[in-house]
C-alpha cells in the first residue's frame, strides 16, 4: 500500500513537472511571435512613406536573449502600443525618451543599452525613434532607432533589463537607362529635356572626355544612350550609381564605352573592342565654358589693338571656373609672368607641355615640383594679366613649338590583354542586352 501511495505521488510530480515546462515552452513561443508581429507591423507602418521598387527587408537579428523565464511573462502577450518621434536640434536620445512617455529610470536604461552599440555623441537631428510601449505605466518593450538609411539600432526588454544589436544595411541596385537627341547641348538636352540626374550627365562627359569636347565638338541631331545603376536603401533612393554602358553618335560616328573591372580588380572604360578610353591628354581643362578665342597665328588683338599671333585657346568661363590639368606631369612653374597673369605650366614628358594663363588663384597644396594627375585640380579661372574678362588661356607644347590643342591627335590605346578577352567580350554582350532591354520599358 506505501508502495502504491508512492507511485502515485511520483506520478503527480511528473505531470505536474511536464505541465510547467510545457507552459514555459507556450511562453517563450508567444514572446518571440509577438516580437514578429511588432516587427511587422512598424515595418508596414514605415512601409506607406516609402518610395522605390518593391524591395524585401531581411528581418531584424534580435539579440541573444539570457535564459530563463521573463518577466512577468503573461503581460509580454499583451497589446503594446506604438509611438515614434524625430529628434530635432538640441534634443538629447534620453530627452526624447522621456517626452514620449518613458520614466527617467527606463529612460536611462534604454540610454545605457543603445551606447553599447552606437555613439550617442554622433547623433544628429532627424533620427527617428519607434518605442513599443506596454501598460499604463508606458513600460518599452521594444526600441527601433533609425539614425539614417544605412543602419539601425533594435533594442528588447529581457530578464536582466535591456539588450541592445544593429543591423546595417547594403544598398539594393537596379539598372536603369535612358536615350535622347541632343538640340542645342548635352546638358540642356539631357538634364532639361530629358531629366537624367546632372551627376549622370557629368560622369558621361568625363567617360568621353578623351576623344569629345562636348562645347566645341557638339552638333544637333547628335545622340546619346546610357546604362546606369539605381541604388535604394531600405524602399529609399540613395541617388545613381555607376553608370555601366554608355553610347554617343557625334557627327554620325558612334562612340562606346562599356565598364569592365579586370581580375585584378582594377575597373575602367573600354570600347567594343577592348580600348581603353583613358588617353594622355584630356579635351579640355575646363567643363563649364565657351571658345572665346582659338588658335591663330594672326588675330586681332583687343587691348593692343593690333594683330598678332594666338598660340593657344581661350575658355571664356566665370571667375572662380575649376581648372584641371589635361595630363599627369610636374609643376615648373607657378606664379605671375607678364600677360599671362597668375599662371602654371605643366611638363608631362620629353615632348609635352600646357600652359594655363589668367588664374584668379591657384589650388591649395600646388606648388612647383609637385607631381599632379590627369584631373587634378589646379588653380581657377580670373582675369589676371592682361584680359578684357574672364577666361583660362590654355596652350600646349609639343618639342618646344606651340600647337593647336583641339588638332592633337594621339594613337589609340592598345588592346586589353589576351587573358582577359573573352571575359571582357561575353561582358559587353550582356551589357548591350541589359541596356536594349532597359530600353524597351521606356516605349
Amino acid at each position: 500500500m506505501r508502495f502504491t501511495n508512492r507511485r502515485k505521488n511520483m506520478f503527480r510530480t511528473s505531470q505536474r513537472r511536464q505541465h510547467r515546462n510545457l507552459l514555459i515552452l507556450l511562453i517563450l513561443v508567444s514572446f518571440l511571435s509577438l516580437i514578429i508581429a511588432f516587427n511587422h507591423r512598424i515595418n508596414s507602418t514605415l512601409a506607406k512613406n516609402r518610395s522605390g521598387p518593391d524591395i524585401i527587408e531581411p528581418p531584424p537579428v534580435l539579440p541573444k536573449l539570457p535564459p530563463g523565464m521573463f518577466q512577468d511573462e503573461l503581460d509580454w502577450l499583451a497589446e503594446t502600443r506604438i509611438i515614434g518621434s524625430t529628434m530635432k536640434k538640441n534634443q538629447t536620445f534620453t530627452g526624447v525618451l522621456h517626452r514620449m512617455g518613458v520614466d527617467y529610470f527606463q529612460a536611462y536604461e534604454l540610454t545605457r543599452a543603445a551606447a553599447d552599440v552606437l555613439d550617442l555623441r554622433k547623433v544628429r537631428p532627424g533620427a527617428e525613434i519607434i518605442l513599443n510601449l506596454r501598460g499604463e505605466n508606458n513600460v518599452p518593450v521594444r526600441l527601433e532607432f533609425n539614425q539614417n538609411h544605412f543602419q539601425r539600432v533594435i533594442i528588447v526588454k529581457t530578464l536582466t533589463g535591456y539588450a541592445a544589436t544593429l543591423q546595417k544595411y547594403e544598398p539594393l541596385v537596379s539598372l536603369k537607362a535612358s536615350e535622347g537627341e541632343i538640340k542645342y547641348s548635352l546638358w540642356g538636352s539631357a538634364v532639361e529635356r530629358y531629366k537624367l540626374d546632372p551627376e549622370i550627365v557629368l560622369n558621361f562627359s568625363d567617360i568621353f572626355a578623351y576623344d569629345i569636347d562636348f562645347f566645341t565638338d557638339i552638333q544637333k541631331g547628335d545622340s546619346f544612350r546610357i546604362l546606369y545603376e539605381l541604388k535604394y536603401l531600405r524602399g529609399h533612393p540613395m541617388g545613381t550609381g555607376r553608370i555601366l554602358a554608355a553610347e554617343f553618335v557625334n557627327k554620325g560616328k558612334k562612340l562606346e564605352a562599356y565598364y569592365f573591372k579586370k581580375s585584378t580588380g582594377k575597373g575602367g572604360f573600354y570600347d567594343s573592342k577592348g580600348r581603353s578610353l583613358r588617353k594622355m591628354f584630356l579635351k579640355s581643362p575646363l567643363r563649364y565654358r565657351r571658345i572665346s578665342s582659338y588658335f591663330s597665328r594672326s588675330r586681332f588683338h583687343p587691348i593692343l589693338k593690333k594683330y598678332r599671333p594666338h598660340l593657344g585657346i581661350d575658355y571664356a568661363a566665370r571667375s572662380g571656373t575649376p581648372v584641371e590639368t589635361v595630363a599627369d606631369g610636374r609643376v615648373t612653374f607657378m606664379g605671375r609672368n607678364g600677360s599671362f597673369g597668375r599662371l602654371v605650366k605643366i611638363k608631362h614628358n620629353r615632348t609635352y607641355t600646357t600652359y594655363y594663363g589668367h588664374l584668379l588663384r591657384y589650388a591649395k597644396g600646388l606648388k612647383k615640383g609637385k607631381h599632379v594627375k590627369q584631373g587634378d585640380l589646379i588653380g581657377y579661372v580670373g582675369s589676371s594679366g592682361r584680359s578684357t574678362g574672364p577666361h583660362l588661356d590654355y596652350r600646349m607644347v609639343k618639342n618646344r613649338k606651340f600647337i593647336n590643342p583641339l588638332a592633337l591627335k594621339l594613337d589609340p590605346a592598345p588592346l586589353i590583354e589576351a587573358s582577359q578577352r573573352s571575359r571582357f567580350l561575353d561582358h559587353v554582350t550582356d551589357l548591350r542586352s541589359q541596356m536594349a532591354e532597359q530600353l524597351a520599358k521606356l516605349k
